[in-house]
């Protein structure tokens, strides 16, 4: 199990006791079914034997012309990143992944990532990875050469999957994901809607064709966190401005460059609406550290996210109790509890004061505002609406986000 993860060992952290002890406030653990955004139940998939048989018996009877190539895959615990797929892409060039099984955190309190949150992929072992963070996605290649695939649920230290996590570490974790990587003539919509004719692996045809029907893209000006992926099918900008988050069983983060010294007083100001809160108890243990935030990265390195939470006190800041993410990220509780959930709340805060309060580092200026959603520990759901982001300066200039 990967109490790595969690920046707990087998023999600390939280007691099964008090793991449990979260059912009783209805906090479900052990977890409840997955959901996924839009409330559809997330799905492990088939079991392998069978993703396998069901994936070659549709290529076989489809005969899709649509299909340059394919190929089938299982990343376990001991597979290191990065695993050649053998099959080689040309820059621009289409591929679907369909993905089922799970990477396990920590199997007796049935705390468990989905595959797709954890699958990353590139060709040419060049920048940029991709992730579809959910169980279906579509990369388009960036450069002529070789598929490669990983698995990292935020391990990775760059933008070059590099891993932070120690490799021994890594390969304790009890992982089996199978999956297909789908390498497509031409459009993959019109690729999967060939196979999709003669049958479905699990659902994840009909998922995937759906999921690029919907067409989600990132707000505009804002990317993915290199990290995670799937910032599109949790984020998005409505007509009127607002950016809208939904999450369940998944991570995101997306940020926006915004370079900025705190000679010039930042201040990042904005409104929300949190309607549901992903967490049932407080955030600050590794087993129920979800939640929705706002936050700012930091030349140096470091970030510091604003939150509501559901069992903290206003004013309440701790470093991240994730591995990893403990050195470099601080929480600050902006809000608490149930009152005032689906109602609009405006807040400002004065960014290099915090920082000075809270980091004390070496920065000397802000580098990225971020949006996070995190929600796969307890698999809850967890949605809000954010307006009016904006950064105002000392000087009256303000860049509304």
């Amino acid at each position: 199990m990967c109490l790595y993860c969690l920046g707990l060992s087998p023999g600390a952290g939280l007691s099964r006791r008090e793991m449990l002890r979260a059912g009783a406030i209805g906090a479900a653990l052990p977890f409840v079914a997955s959901v996924a955004p839009g409330g559809a139940a997330a799905q492990s998939g088939p079991a392998p034997a069978d993703f396998k048989r069901s994936v070659e018996e549709l290529i076989a009877r489809s005969r899709s012309p649509e299909l340059a190539g394919y190929r089938l895959f299982t990343i376990g615990g001991a597979d290191l990143p990065w695993i050649d797929l053998g099959l080689a892409a040309a820059k621009g060039q289409q591929v679907s992944f369909l993905v089922a099984g799970r990477m396990w955190i920590a199997r007796p309190y049935d705390l468990w990532f989905a595959p797709g949150l954890v699958l990353h992929a590139r060709t040419r072992g060049k920048r940029p990875m991709y992730s579809p963070g959910v169980d279906t996605g579509t990369m388009t290649a960036a450069h002529d050469g070789p598929l490669e695939i990983a698995r990292s649920a935020a391990q990775f230290s760059d933008e070059d999957g590099s891993l932070w996590t120690p490799e021994a570490e890594y390969r304790k974790q009890e992982v089996e994901i199978v999956g297909v990587a789908l390498l497509w003539k031409g459009d993959a919509a019109a690729g999967l809607s060939s196979l999709a004719a003669h049958g479905d692996v699990g659902g994840l045809i009909a998922a995937e064709i759906a999921r690029l029907k919907r067409g989600r893209k990132l707000p505009e000006g804002w990317n993915n966190l290199f990290s995670l992926g799937g910032g599109a099918e949790i984020f998005g900008r409505e007509a009127n401005g607002e950016i809208v988050c939904e999450s369940a069983a998944s991570a995101s983060i997306i940020e926006r460059p915004l370079p900025l010294s705190f000679a010039t007083r930042p201040k990042l100001g904005w409104r929300w609406k949190i309607d549901q809160l992903p967490s049932a108890r407080a955030e600050d243990a590794p087993p129920f550290h979800d939640y929705l935030s706002i936050g700012v990265k930091f030349e140096d390195g470091q970030d510091l996210t604003y939150f509501w939470s559901a069992g903290l006190p206003t004013g309440k800041v701790f470093r991240c109790p994730l591995a990893g993410w403990s050195a470099v990220e601080t929480h600050m509780v902006v809000d608490s509890g149930a009152a005032g959930l689906g109602q609009w709340r405006e807040l400002e805060r004065d960014v290099a004061a915090d920082y000075a309060a809270h980091i004390g580092g070496p920065a000397k200026a802000i580098s990225h505002i971020w949006l996070l959603a995190v929600t796969p520990f307890q698999r809850r759901r967890g949605a809000c609406r954010y307006a009016d982001i904006r950064v105002a300066t000392a000087d009256g200039a303000v860049t509304k986000l």
